[in-house]
């Protein structure tokens, strides 16, 4: 769950409380981004799309007790949780970020900020079953199922020559004390060399196998995974931080872990646990019931404890998630964290998230060696139980003292499966909370692209007709009712004051975004029935969001471009005026640029963005501030440049030279074009072109977007 969700997590739970399970992703996919949050009015209205009838309320925390729980409340003033339950001096709550919590009442009353929302269920509510969230890896486990044949059968020869040592010890034994002879104990000898012999080429032979299956799940996994990745929507990375994107894959290799090895221990503990039983019952059912009975008890408790065991994981995941995020962002921005002299600042920040990392990593870890106490605890008495126990059926004459020994062995090796399928349980337990996080992009529906791709015949004419568009279902509209037509080679300027939706603009031509009413067509074909990833190929693009990679210069013009020489990366070079300053570095165009380009200046690195949107010589040029950082005389060069281009321009530019020379300047306010027209015909009108050319109106600052 991401920080602006928490409204739709609570509402997800509140869904799933009657009946109708939805996970978090499935409900984002079908309302929209939440990028700033979300209010109860919204959530109220989507509550009425799924048929719940949905009523707020301003109350105290003592009168809570007189609504029906579950209520999603307003916590600390900018966060959403799920009550639960209010007992007499305990109240339950369900927090979207750590799972179910118990407060005491006077910490709920410090935390609860007044305003609470019922949601129940119509007459037409609809229940919806819950999908398993275990089967994308199920799946490609067993894409590898003759491996997993082999492990399964291997493992069930290593153990069965585990069962074989019980029957060998009564055997020897009984034989050494009845016949008082030794003749029998060097093909005792044989027997125990033979059987180590095959143990240890079943151990090999088993973890050569489980070897190559983690080999093949890794591949499986993380390709799909990150194949997934890349084809997400746009939106899906705006609302995300990329330190805890690559903790979500990284997740992946824990989960592989577990389930190579322990997928295939559930089902041959559970068999040994069986014949193990079987065993000892067979041998003196009094003890065999009892070791039975004690040991399922034991797994018993695992499984109950394991509820707890998912909660100390889930907070542990997301301390975990949260400070890697935290440390990546902060590592991107240290330029500024520099400049401000906020080092220490930062510092203390990341020590408090990895101290509370650490302390829900410490909380885990001790819960887990509670419980192992117990089990080795019981696990190191219980040979010695039997014995006591069992040497009063000996003197009774209900079993032999070889026999006796044997029901020990047994009952020592009923205990290993027992404390592995216990150590199992756990260990699904604290995948599940990874395999939550990881469901975010596995369940997340793919950017839509169409078949349609650009030929020899691509213009580059765009068209919006009656555009708006808004991040979610229920959120205003950053554009409203855009009618524009931009025709091929026509350069264009979209000006306005921050936040009016020039950027936004762009991203619908891209294909970044969809238009929630209207369409946008290029060449008179709608912008969801081309091939996004050819037809973006085809655009020269430089965002306030592109970056420069950690790779050469070259590299970095050509983005392994193919079709691309040398002499093209030159050329486009020159043409954004970095060719000399390239050539006079040591190594010229093999310079590796640092992370963010943090060895280049702020011009330097438009620049060379600049050549890289040139390469191509595409049909449409979209530059979105690309000149901002640029002394004067190098932009005079590149718009002297874009001028004698024959392509569709759409620029954005602070620079009001750049304004004055395109073929049509769209005014934009508020999400809405209220003005267009050439620089003459703007000032002309008088309007707000106007004020903002003669600088009357500071507030309105110009922004094109050509």
């Amino acid at each position: 769950m991401e920080h602006s969700e928490c409204g739709l997590a609570s509402l997800a739970m509140i869904l799933g409380f009657y009946g109708h399970n939805i996970s978090l992703t499935e409900l984002r996919n079908q309302v929209g981004a939440v990028r700033a949050g979300i209010s109860m009015q919204q959530l109220q209205e989507i509550g009425s799309t799924y048929h719940l009838k949905s009523r707020g309320y301003r109350a105290t925390a003592s009168q809570l007790n007189e609504l029906i729980a579950p209520l999603i409340l307003l916590w600390d003033n900018q966060h959403f949780v799920v009550l639960e339950k209010i007992k007499k001096k305990k109240v339950i709550i369900l927090d979207p970020a750590f799972g179910r919590l118990i407060l005491p009442l006077k910490e709920f009353t410090e935390k609860y900020s007044g305003f609470a929302l019922s949601l129940i269920p119509l007459k037409d509510f609809r229940s919806k079953r819950k999908r398993p969230k275990w089967m994308f890896y199920i799946k490609l486990a067993f894409k590898s199922r003759k491996l997993l044949i082999s492990v399964f059968l291997v493992s069930i020869l290593l153990q069965g020559l585990g069962v074989l040592i019980p029957k060998i010890t009564q055997f020897s034994v009984d034989n050494l004390l009845e016949s008082k002879n030794n003749s029998f104990l060097v093909p005792l000898g044989w027997a125990i060399f033979t059987i180590f012999l095959f143990s240890q080429l079943f151990q090999f032979l088993r973890g050569y196998m489980i070897a190559k299956l983690q080999s093949q799940m890794d591949t499986s996994m993380m390709t799909q995974f990150i194949a997934k990745l890349f084809k997400l929507p746009f939106e899906f990375f705006e609302n995300r931080k990329g330190g805890e994107l690559v903790f979500r894959a990284n997740s992946n290799v824990t989960i592989r872990r577990v389930l190579s090895n322990r997928v295939i221990t559930i089902f041959i503990d559970g068999l040994l646990l069986i014949t193990y039983a079987a065993l000892m019952i067979n041998l003196l059912w009094q003890i065999g019931l009892l070791v039975t009975i004690i040991g399922f008890l034991l797994l018993l408790i695992t499984v109950l404890s394991s509820f707890t065991t998912h909660r100390l994981s889930r907070k542990e995941t997301s301390s975990q998630a949260e400070m890697h995020g935290f440390l990546s962002e902060h590592i991107h921005g240290i330029t500024d964290i520099k400049v401000l002299g906020f080092e220490s600042r930062v510092f203390k920040k990341w020590e408090e998230l990895f101290k509370k990392q650490l302390t829900n990593t410490e909380k885990r870890v001790i819960w887990n060696a509670s419980l192992d106490s117990m089990t080795v605890s019981i696990q190191f008495i219980f040979p010695l139980l039997i014995l006591w126990i069992g040497f009063h059926y000996v003197l009774e004459g209900w079993i032999t003292f070889g026999g006796l020994l044997g029901l020990q062995t047994l009952s020592t090796a009923f205990m290993v499966p027992l404390v592995s399928l216990g150590s199992t349980l756990s260990e699904l337990v604290t995948v599940g909370t990874y395999i939550q996080r990881i469901q975010d992009v596995i369940e997340n529906v793919e950017e839509p692209s169409g078949n349609h791709k650009p030929n020899h015949t691509f213009k580059g004419y765009i068209k919006f007709k009656d555009v708006s568009f808004n991040y979610h279902r229920f959120g205003k509209y950053v554009l409203k009712n855009i009618n524009l037509e931009i025709f091929p080679g026509e350069k264009v300027a979209i000006v306005g004051a921050s936040g009016s939706g020039k950027s936004t603009l762009a991203k619908l031509i891209l294909g970044l975004y969809k238009a929630s009413i209207g369409e946008v067509s290029v060449d008179n074909i709608p912008l969801d029935q081309w091939h996004l990833r050819e037809f973006r190929q085809k655009i020269g693009v430089i965002l306030q969001e592109t970056k420069l990679f950690n790779v050469s210069i070259l590299d970095n013009i050509a983005m392994d471009n193919g079709d691309c020489t040398i002499d093209m990366v030159v050329r486009a070079a020159k043409q954004a005026d970095i060719h000399r300053f390239i050539m006079s570095l040591p190594l010229g165009y093999q310079t590796v640029v640092s992370e963010n380009g943090l060895n280049f200046s702020g011009g330097q690195r438009q620049r060379i963005l600049l050549a890289r949107a040139f390469l191509a010589e595409p049909q449409i040029l979209l530059l979105d501030e690309a000149t901002s950082s640029l002394d004067s005389v190098s932009e005079q060069l590149i718009t002297d440049f874009l001028q004698e281009r024959h392509c569709t321009q759409i620029i954005i530019a602070h620079r009001l030279s750049t304004v004055q020379r395109a073929d049509r300047i769209i005014v934009l306010d508020q999400g809405e074009i209220i003005e267009q027209g050439n620089h003459q015909e703007l000032i002309g009108l008088k309007g707000k072109y106007f004020d903002l050319y003669n600088l009357k109106k500071t507030d309105f600052q110009v922004e094109p977007v050509l």
